[in-house]
């Protein structure tokens, strides 16, 4: 089912012209059969003819067989080159043009006020807003507002009558007869349970594109790590959290040596296929649940680990340095290796900025040191105590 959704959600985004024509050209033929098939039933019933107006009713009984015959021309077009990504304006705003006239023709011949067609009015707007491009369904809605407006205009000026195919409306403030309370519950469920079914699938793609968008905001792009403005707001929230309690915590700034020369020598996509590793392993090193990765900037990355002990950090630090300098990049003559530097510092007042400002200091100093190590340091209120 997921699998399916994606593929949909997938092939919505496309807003490819020849889905949009397929689906917008299928989907109200078989109402409209209904539309079509209802005035000959009602002919061939005797107590049923009263219903229909027979002046009117051939009018629009040509709209929709006419407009039913070009869309389903449409769909056949449109399924023959379903694979195709090639633009068809000409063909999307027929397509729309003859599915609104249809539409139009049955809202004001049957009565759009006391029937389910203002709800296929709206689902077809809707319809339409999703698959086709902005220069499609703007000047299509535009035309469709106006026409509505200008039928409210005759229906309140008594220029124009109220649905004219029907000798009297569905809808008179009495009990349905059984005519139109048959006909009326087969409409609504074919325009109802459509529109529910893309109603909750919108739903589905609006989540999901939520969530994308909240991952994008504290996710670093090229990595899948979090990044610098999140990390900063998860420290100050742990902060709080090992401030009240007095519990410790650690802070590890971890940069890559000498990563200019891996830019230089074999090129930004090496440099960042090296990025990406350190993430990886980062990742790899500290726990899924409470730790936190980032990268910090460039080639700096940062990982925080609450309740978390100096002796403990200092065993993450190696593992993390220990796996980065022993992974491969690139193969043959053009395989390299590269190393870290990391800075740790461990806090038990809660002081995240000072943890920060500390475990930079520290990377500095492993540089200065000769790279490729770890320098660590236990740091209270008064005092601190060192370790390389």
């Amino acid at each position: 089912m997921n699998g399916w959704l994606l593929w949909l959600e997938s092939w919505f985004r496309q807003q490819r012209d020849i889905t949009a024509c397929l689906v917008a050209s299928a989907l109200p033929l078989p109402l409209f059969f209904i539309f079509i098939l209802m005035p000959f039933l009602a002919m061939a019933d005797q107590d049923h003819r009263h219903i229909y107006n027979w002046d009117v009713v051939p009018f629009t009984q040509i709209v929709i067989v006419m407009s039913s015959l070009v869309l389903g021309g449409v769909a056949v077009f449109s399924w023959s080159r379903r694979t195709s990504d090639a633009d068809y304006p000409w063909l999307s705003l027929f397509t729309v043009t003859v599915m609104f006239l249809a539409v139009t023709a049955l809202s004001v011949s049957y009565g759009y006020k006391d029937s389910p067609l203002m709800l296929l009015c709206l689902g077809m707007v809707l319809l339409v807003r999703a698959l086709f491009k902005p220069d499609v369904y703007k000047p299509i809605s535009v035309v469709m507002v106006l026409l509505f407006v200008c039928s409210e205009i005759g229906f309140w000026t008594n220029t124009l009558p109220y649905a004219p195919m029907l000798n009297a409306p569905i809808f008179v403030g009495e009990a349905l007869d059984n005519w139109w309370s048959f006909w009326l519950r087969m409409i609504y469920a074919m325009i109802a349970l459509p529109m529910l079914v893309f109603f909750f699938v919108l739903g589905y793609f609006m989540d999901r594109e939520k969530l994308e968008l909240e991952r994008m905001v504290v996710t670093d792009v090229l990595t899948g790590i979090a990044n610098r403005s999140h990390f900063m707001a998860q420290l100050d929230m742990e902060s709080r959290r090992h401030s009240r309690k007095r519990q410790s915590m650690c802070v590890l700034m971890c940069d890559v040596d000498n990563f200019k020369r891996v830019n230089d020598t074999w090129g930004h996509p090496a440099g960042d296929e090296v990025l990406r590793a350190v993430g990886r392993i980062l990742q790899q090193c500290t726990r899924s649940a409470g730790d936190q990765v980032a990268r910090f900037g460039g080639e700096e990355f940062v990982v925080l680990l609450p309740e978390t002990k100096l002796k403990q950090a200092e065993k993450v630090a190696e593992k993390i340095r220990r796996y980065l300098s022993h992974h491969i990049f690139g193969s043959g003559d053009a395989s390299f290796q590269v190393t870290m530097s990391i800075g740790i510092v461990q806090v038990n007042d809660g002081d995240g900025e000072l943890a920060l400002k500390v475990a930079d200091d520290n990377l500095y100093r492993a540089k200065d040191a000769g790279r490729d190590r770890v320098v660590a340091t236990l740091l209270s209120r008064n005092t601190s105590f060192e370790c390389v």
